[in-house]
């Protein structure tokens, strides 16, 4: 699933009603700093997902602020608009580049920047950066606008530096320019005019099933397939949340509607980033677009969020007052038992998210590619002043989590104790299998080796990897009792350290 081009669908459903529309050129100054060969955009207005009915009654900024310290949340709540573009290569869902431009409420310090991301301050040209451990070079674009570009590479930064700084005019594409007008406080668009393989694509659908056994339908699928502009992904939180994601093509979809959805499940099954909340969508074919719209569940807006875990504009809040002196003893302990918190907190929600969906074997087994965000996410948290025993279970946990997705994509995995300690060994590559390439919106690329050209044998490899899949229960079964048992373990260490128990409730 990859792509958005040039037919917006703009319903008035999709209209945020406790926030009056954008102006039409309020994300200019953020755009104006994207190149126009990117072929993925992403646009969060926060300050509206934050002032939604929902948020305010959850207390969303309380908790995506505490999060955010923590490196558990990618969007800092003191945002005003963020927009993030990446160029998207197809063909091995590679990344050429990805960036964000965010507005923020304060003005900008890179001071802090630095400091939140574990980075330094230094120079390309005219222009100080902050050059972080996670492979970003981060800037301010104005007092309140911070750049951040991925991966850091000196040359390509400058080079964009020197584009943010004269641009004057949004260059991405017509369909991301259409797209981005939407004002749902979360829209993705991806620009996917000339991006399938014809010949790729209807060996992939033929194999589906969907349309097995229907050569007719997969000419029919396949040509309007063909013809895909763009897909657009739009949020919408008010009361509850809900979704409308949008395929534009440049033909009409006639009665087809019904089989593009199905493909489109199937397509995202077989990558492992399937999600229950478009199985029960309901599906508008009209003209040349297809629409699919449900509720989505909290566990689903996260995962949306979680797209933006590397390379997001956090940190840079403007410089405060400084505090009364405090010895420093005490300031080391409170930080370190607040830092503590937080990122046992950022843990368990990961946790907690995945343990639902595992409770439902067969939903469970379409969520590979949530493994993996969910690691990344892991290794995205900030660890300052964090206790030491708790960024080793953090990385014990990534790795955990990193064999479940290799067991879930039917990789044979083999375990062993180890001193006390369950390991993992990754046996067996059962290949790759997917229609299209991978899906980097939904976080990476499909399993390798890149086999999906191979279409005369697409249901063998998936008999294969489903046996693959089924027979890897028991070892993943293993693996849950494992991280259940770390996080009993570090439930205990924390309370001996700290006298609380962070899995319960704080009483503050």
């Amino acid at each position: 699933m990859t792509r958005f081009a040039l037919s917006v669908l703009l319903l008035a459903s999709l209209l945020v009603p406790f926030q009056p529309a954008h102006a039409a050129d309020s994300l200019d100054e953020l755009l104006n700093a994207v190149p126009n060969d990117a072929n993925v955009v992403m646009v969060v207005r926060v300050q509206d997902v934050l002032k939604s009915p929902k948020a305010i009654k959850e207390e969303w900024a309380r908790k995506q602020g505490e999060a955010w310290q923590a490196g558990a949340e990618a969007i800092p709540p003191f945002l005003s608009d963020l927009v993030r573009a990446a160029h998207l290569h197809l063909e091995d869902s590679s990344l050429g580049w990805s960036l964000g431009v965010a507005r923020t409420i304060p003005a900008a310090s890179l001071n802090k920047l630095a400091e939140h991301h574990n980075g330094m301050v230094e120079r390309i040209g005219k222009n100080q950066v902050v050059k972080t451990q996670k492979n970003s070079y981060f800037t301010l674009l104005g007092p309140k606008l911070v750049g951040v570009l991925t991966p850091a590479y000196r040359q390509d930064a400058a080079r964009w530096l020197r584009f943010a700084s004269t641009n004057k005019t949004p260059q991405i594409s017509p369909y991301l320019s259409e797209a981005v007008k939407n004002t749902s406080p979360i829209v993705i668009a991806i620009d996917a005019q000339d991006m399938l393989d014809p010949d790729a694509l209807k060996g992939w659908l033929s194999g589906t099933r969907a349309l097995e056994g229907k050569p007719g339908k997969v000419t029919s699928v396949a040509s309007i397939y063909n013809q895909l502009q763009g897909i657009t992904l739009a949020v919408n939180i008010t009361d509850q949340t809900t979704f409308t994601l949008t395929l534009n093509f440049a033909v009409p979809v006639g009665i087809e509607g019904p089989e593009i959805k199905k493909t489109l499940i199937e397509y995202l099954d077989d990558s492992g980033a399937g999600f229950s909340e478009l199985d029960q969508a309901e599906v508008v074919a009209k003209g040349q677009a297809v629409t699919l719209s449900a509720p989505l569940t909290d566990v689903g807006l996260r995962r949306i969020f979680s797209l933006l875990v590397t390379a997001n504009p956090g940190g840079g809040q403007g410089e405060t007052a400084a505090a009364p002196p405090v010895p420093q003893a005490e300031v080391d302990a409170k930080n370190a038992k607040t830092a503590s918190q937080r990122y046992f907190a950022a843990l368990e929600q990961v946790v907690n998210d995945l343990s639902a969906r595992n409770a439902k074997a067969t939903d469970y087994q379409r969520t590979a590619v949530w493994h993996d965000q969910s690691a990344k996410q892991i290794e995205n948290l900030t660890i300052k002043d964090v206790d030491p025993a708790l960024t080793e279970y953090g990385r014990t946990l990534t790795q955990r989590l990193r064999a479940l997705a290799a067991s879930l994509r039917g990789v044979a995995l083999r375990l062993s104790n180890a001193q006390g300690q369950l390991v993992v060994d990754y046996q067996v590559n059962p290949g790759q299998f997917g229609g299209w390439g991978g899906g980097w919106w939904l976080g990476g690329a499909m399993y390798s080796p890149p086999t999906w050209r191979a279409t005369s044998n697409l249901d063998q490899v998936r008999q294969k990897q489903a046996t693959a899949i089924e027979q890897g229960s028991d070892e993943r079964e293993q693996i849950w009792q494992a991280i259940e048992a770390d996080r009993q373990t570090i439930r205990q260490k924390m309370l001996m350290t700290f006298g609380e128990d962070f899995a319960q409730p704080s009483r503050k």
